[in-house]
């Protein structure tokens, strides 16, 4: 059970990880227009949303840098 939970943390951390990157491309990116970036930013945020629910459910602390 316990390596589970490790792996399950990992796993989490790992995406949690690359929406936080995709949130910060998508904000630095000049090539798109505004409202493209609040239809994008929103669906990131979405999964965001969803990983941090799935952390809790599973009473995993994320540790994300």
């Amino acid at each position: 059970m316990i390596f589970t939970l490790m792996n399950y943390r990992e796993d989490l951390e790992i995406k949690l990880q690359k929406i936080i990157l995709a949130i910060q491309e998508v904000n630095e990116d000049s090539h798109i227009t505004d409202r493209e970036k609040r239809k994008i930013l929103s669906k990131l945020v979405h999964f965001k949303k969803a990983i941090i629910y799935k952390s809790m459910q599973l009473h995993i602390d994320l540790k994300v840098a």
